[in-house]
């Protein structure tokens, strides 16, 4: 299958799945109120086949991205008859319900999804948040960050580990952050303001600094390169090819500049020295840089309880992510340039389907979050929108006239429209400029 093939198979998948649940959690609410639904689809455009059950058809349709439900009278000018059983006619906390569920659902399949990762078992480096490495002329180098410091706090916020600090990094390209961290024992303070790089997946913050990753070989996989050249769990690196090697980025280095070549390398195997050479490579692969070994790791299995706690913790740091970024763009700090657009999220679940289904499942959960987040927003045509109006209406104690819910729903389609045009735009200029680049 080609790689076009696979990311819109993956697109189809990701986007697909997750704009019909949205569309299921309204339905099933709906349906639990007693109102009217007239059409539930899975996909949208021409009916291609499906089945009527009572008032409802059950139906798929054409372009499978996602699904739509229509509902007897939900909308004024929609031929309303005032039957109890239209959208209109039941009361607005139903309403609020019904609208709520959408999004609701986005954020419910986020939890779960993540859950599910939590529970499956999850290889995981752990790396503290100490530097072991600060490029020079940098934003960790220029705030006077330096090797072996600890990184405690940015902003207010707990560090408690290098990923932690990554995301942190990473989020907030342009943005002056405050850092507190450990030297020596005592707690020092400093700020630093990442410098805005595009990457692969689009404009993210860097600061010039690498973790502090102890050079000890962990697992080494059966039959691998470093498998057949003799080197064993626990085994220390001391030197490769000849140079000495204090932490991993000191051997990452040596990899780097050995391109597919041998590695000579000196190992620590107790208290005896072990000299093993790494054979040449054919091709390199960049998921595997140490040719079948992996630093030590931690394979973190969790039963359900505890996996559902990990997984609201861990959906809790992405939504502050998320709202920063957005604050960013409000406050002109950031770029839309950071809103990923239909042709990147395709390439990027592409990639994540060539890796595997749990990378798959851990995009769809990050994605599902932020498109629950997003339609929580008071921004009209969107769910949140139409809350703000049910909101409104209620503290001034009755609807609002036609008139003007018309002008709020045109005023959040000019914008939603504009938003979007931005982001498709930046969106085939980065794709394109990144397939004449190679």
């Amino acid at each position: 299958m080609t790689i076009f093939a696979t990311n819109f198979l993956a697109f189809v998948i990701v986007l697909g799945f997750l704009i019909y649940a949205h569309e299921a959690g309204h339905f099933l609410v709906a349906k639990a109120f007693g109102v009217r639904v007239l059409v539930f689809s899975f996909g949208f455009g021409k009916r291609l086949f499906g089945f009527r059950r009572g008032p409802t058809d059950y139906r798929v349709s054409l372009i499978p991205l996602g699904g739509y439900v229509r509902m007897a009278g939900d909308s004024p000018e929609d031929g309303r008859t005032g039957e109890p059983d239209e959208y209109l006619s039941k009361p607005k906390w139903q309403r609020f319900l019904i609208l709520f569920a959408g999004p609701g659902m986005n954020i419910l399949i986020a939890i779960l999804f993540l859950a599910i990762i939590n529970m499956a078992g999850t290889e995981t480096l752990i790396v503290q948040p100490v530097i072991g490495e600060v490029t020079a002329g940098k934003p960790a180098a220029k705030a006077g960050l330096t090797f072996g410091d600890r990184i405690i706090r940015i902003d207010g916020d707990p560090i408690e580990s290098f990923d932690d600090l990554k995301m942190a990094i990473t989020m907030h390209a342009g943005t002056r952050l405050r850092v507190e961290y450990v030297r020596n024992g005592a707690v020092r303070t400093t700020t630093m303001t990442p410098e805005r790089e595009n990457s692969e997946y689009g404009p993210v913050g860097r600061a010039g600094i690498r973790p502090l990753i102890e050079p000890v070989v962990g697992r080494v996989k059966p039959g691998s390169p470093a498998a057949n050249a003799g080197l064993r769990t626990n085994d220390r690196i001391v030197a490769a090819n000849g140079r000495p090697v204090q932490q991993l980025t000191d051997f990452d280095n040596v990899v780097d500049q050995s391109k597919n070549g041998p590695i000579a390398i000196d190992v620590a195997r107790g208290n005896a020295p072990v000299h093993v050479v790494l054979p040449a490579v054919a091709k390199l692969d960049p998921m595997d840089p140490y040719r079948g070994f992996l630093p030590p790791i931690e394979v973190r299995k969790l039963s359900l309880g505890p996996a559902l706690k990990e997984s609201v913790e861990q959906n809790w740091k992405m939504l502050k992510f998320a709202f920063a970024a957005l604050g960013r763009i409000f406050r002109a700090e950031g770029s839309m340039k950071e809103l990923s657009g239909p042709i990147s999220i395709a390439r990027i679940s592409g990639d994540m389907l060539r890796r595997g289904w749990m990378e798959v499942i851990a995009l769809m959960a990050m994605i599902s979050l932020q498109l629950g987040v997003m339609n929580f927003l008071p921004i009209p045509v969107l769910d949140g929108g139409h809350i703000m109006i049910l909101g409104i209406e209620g503290l001034v104690g009755r609807d609002l006239s036609l008139r003007v819910k018309e002008r709020i729903q045109q005023l959040g389609f000019a914008v939603l429209a504009a938003v979007m045009i931005v982001v498709l735009y930046n969106d085939v200029i980065t794709n394109v400029l990144r397939l004449k680049n190679g």
